[in-house]
């Protein structure tokens, strides 16, 4: 798969009770943390780019910022499916083949990891990989989408990604930010990343 093919999803519309707080807005080094992986995911070439955010969410105006395309969940109290259905409808407004889904609390993800799982992609649904589990960013084949648009509740595409092949992710990079306990957890692991790469 190439590049110019791919929409690419980051899903920003949590309800992140276990933070406590806009969690996408924490500051994370200078700058909120939901804007990181959005960093990396602009810089690869896709076909469109897109961010599924809350109405009025403050994160909304840094994606439009960097040349998402915001699309709105008004409803987040579906779940993670819910999120899914409105990245697969944007992504059909498009003559992309395949749909890559990113999360917005994983500051770590690479672009080069994206762009693996773009190269790697052929009629399969392709996960990242950390050792234990697939899980996102995962690219779908349109083919795949409407196993996407029959997801339901907040348990999303995991059903999908246990038979998905996988791609392992470099160490630490597919850590997600649930509590504040994570965020300050985590800086130690972008020093050790910043640091390695």
């Amino acid at each position: 798969m190439r590049a110019k093919d791919v929409a690419i999803v980051l899903l920003a519309a949590g309800n992140a009770r276990r933070f406590g707080g806009d969690k996408l807005m924490a500051d994370f080094e200078g700058a909120p943390l939901g804007v990181r992986a959005a960093h990396e995911l602009v810089s690869v070439a896709a076909a469109a780019h897109f961010a599924v955010c809350l109405p009025d969410a403050l994160i909304a105006a840094h994606y439009t910022r960097l040349g998402f395309d915001i699309v709105e969940n008004s409803n987040p109290g579906i779940g993670l499916s819910g999120s899914l259905h409105l990245a697969v409808e944007a992504a059909m407004r498009t003559s992309a083949q395949a749909l890559l889904i990113a999360l917005a609390d994983m500051p770590f993800v690479q672009a080069a990891h994206v762009e693996a799982l773009i190269a790697a992609c052929t009629d399969n649904v392709v996960a990242s990989f950390d050792g234990n589990q697939p899980m996102p960013p995962a690219i779908f084949p349109r083919s795949h989408w409407p196993d996407l648009l029959a997801t339901a509740g907040d348990a999303g595409a995991r059903h999908i990604l246990a038979h998905a092949e996988k791609l392992t992710a470099p160490a630490g990079t597919l850590c997600d930010i649930d509590t504040p306990d994570d965020l300050a957890a985590s800086k130690v692991t972008f020093h050790r990343i910043d640091h390695a790469q």
